[in-house]
C-alpha cells in the first residue's frame, strides 16, 4: 500500500534562485513519512500575504513568477529544491513550500 504524507515550511526567499535544503525524517525512523533516494517528492509553493492587521499566512497570486525547478531526495532524509523568483528585482517573498512525500 502507498502512504502519502503532507509537510510545510513558511519561509522568505532570499534571492532570484535558491537552492535550498530541507531535513525530514529518514525511512529508517518513519517508513511511512521519511525520504530517502527512493521516495517520491512533490512540492508546491505559494506566494503568503497578509490582511489588514493580520498574519502573513494568505496564500495569494501576486506580481511575482514563483517555480520550483528541481528535487532531489537523499537517503538520509534531506530535499534539495530550486526555488526560482522571476523577475528577479521581486526581492524577498513570503512563501510556503508544502512537500507530499509518497513512498510504496
Amino acid at each position: 500500500m502507498s502512504t502519502t504524507t503532507r509537510w510545510f515550511a513558511e519561509i522568505a526567499t532570499r534571492s532570484a534562485n535558491d537552492i535550498m535544503s530541507f531535513q525530514f525524517p529518514t525511512r529508517d525512523i518513519d517508513p511511512a513519512g521519511g525520504v530517502d533516494r527512493h521516495s517520491g517528492v512533490f512540492v508546491t509553493v505559494s506566494e503568503l500575504g497578509a490582511p489588514q492587521r493580520g498574519p502573513a499566512d494568505f496564500p495569494f497570486i501576486g506580481a511575482a513568477s514563483i517555480a520550483v525547478r528541481n528535487v532531489a531526495p537523499a537517503d538520509d532524509g534531506t530535499v534539495q529544491l530550486w526555488l526560482a523568483v522571476a523577475p528577479p528585482g521581486e526581492g524577498s517573498l513570503n512563501v510556503r513550500i508544502q512537500f507530499l512525500v509518497c513512498n510504496d
